[in-house]
């Protein structure tokens, strides 16, 4: 997946046409509009398929996708949890401050201090905003809100995040 990024995760189908119910991982819905060539890329990433965008119309918070090469919502059931994604060259540009999710993956988090916390193994949209899974070195598991208040300093090159960690987020 190096090469390409993640817009999006099919959720389920819409209607009887067979259309895709898409949760976003992109801030604005109209992203999907510009886009037609996509890869459809399985939840453990051994299986791809490419698709073309036939059809978006915004539902919720959700788009609603029609590719061509889907006919029926049981197709579209079969794709549950996959993912669609563009290569990394059609990207949009970066705002200061914004970083796409999979570039935070593999990043080692530090305390203000220096020490180490642990280092991200993935990073994903919940409920509140982005999270950050961060496998300590004894190898437990921990969450991080991927907030400035917390998250102080991203170093993209050094592959760092200086973190200032609430009082027992990463405890037992």
């Amino acid at each position: 997946m190096a090469d390409r990024i993640a817009v999006g995760v099919i959720r389920t189908s819409h209607g009887l046409r067979g259309e895709a119910s898409v949760e976003p991982w992109t801030n604005a819905i109209d992203r999907f509009h510009e886009l037609t060539t996509v890869t459809l890329v399985s939840p453990s990433g051994s299986e791809t398929r490419g698709a073309t965008i036939e059809s978006v119309r915004a539902h919720g918070d959700r788009a609603l996708i029609k590719f061509a090469e889907i006919a029926s919502p049981e197709e579209v059931r079969t794709l549950r949890g996959w993912t669609i994604e563009i290569p990394e060259s059609e990207a949009r540009p970066l705002e200061s401050g914004e970083f796409f999710l999979h570039d935070l993956i593999g990043m080692r988090m530090i305390d203000e201090g220096g020490q180490p916390r642990g280092e991200v193994v993935d990073a994903y949209e919940g409920g509140g905003g982005v999270l950050l899974n961060v496998r300590r070195a004894d190898g437990k598991m921990y969450e991080v809100p991927f907030a400035a208040a917390i998250c102080r300093r991203i170093d993209l090159a050094a592959k760092t995040i200086s973190v200032d960690l609430p009082e027992g987020i990463d405890a037992d």
